[in-house]
């Protein structure tokens, strides 16, 4: 990545990471596009240039999550199952936070249950990471899935790598999951 790249993605989070701030100390409502624009030292039409929508602000990795969801399957390591692949996305993501970002976690969870725009854009958004991953899980999974099926897998996972993230051990959490999947439910 070059240097233009590096900074249009440092001032990219900046602006995301001070909505996201404001939204939670004061209410989404409580907060216009152009006192973030202010705070982040961007004009306004520079601030829609990076989040086409209020929404967005909040969701700054939203594209690079689903690329990374179907690189994970796409691109695993010779030898490794899907299956094995994305347990292992899902613990390298928990490896990367930084404890603030797992202490942050409710809080912004919060943020995202009791706003509907922030909920609804939410889920619009997982619904987009889980076709994506549907697809990806059809196209390589050694055992033919049908659409319904590799729907259900790829909810799942993203149902799994969300519940973790809120468990007091979330890589335990994760596993025990993951374990479920693995095995079957036999209940």
């Amino acid at each position: 990545m070059g240097l233009r790249e590096e900074k249009k993605k440092k001032t990219r989070k900046a602006i995301s990471d001070m909505a996201t701030k404001l939204f939670i100390e004061r209410g989404y409502l409580n907060v216009t596009t152009a006192e973030i624009a202010e705070r982040a030292e961007v004009s306004v039409p520079t601030l829609f240039n990076y989040f086409p929508t209020k929404e967005s602000l909040v969701f700054d990795d939203d594209a690079e999550q689903e690329q990374q969801l179907v690189d994970s399957v796409k691109n695993r390591k010779k030898g490794h199952s899907v299956y094995e692949a994305l347990l292992d996305t899902g613990i390298s993501h928990l490896d990367s936070l930084k404890d603030e970002e797992r202490k942050g976690f409710k809080s912004f969870m919060k943020l995202i249950e009791d706003t509907p725009e922030l909920n609804l854009y939410s889920k619009q958004m997982w619904l987009r990471h889980e076709a994506a991953l549907a697809e990806a899980l059809r196209k390589e999974s050694k055992q033919k899935l049908s659409s319904i099926e590799a729907g259900a897998i790829a909810r799942f996972v993203l149902d799994s790598y969300h519940r973790s993230l809120g468990a007091t051990n979330p890589k335990a959490a994760l596993r025990a999951l993951f374990d479920i999947l693995k095995s079957g439910w036999k209940g």
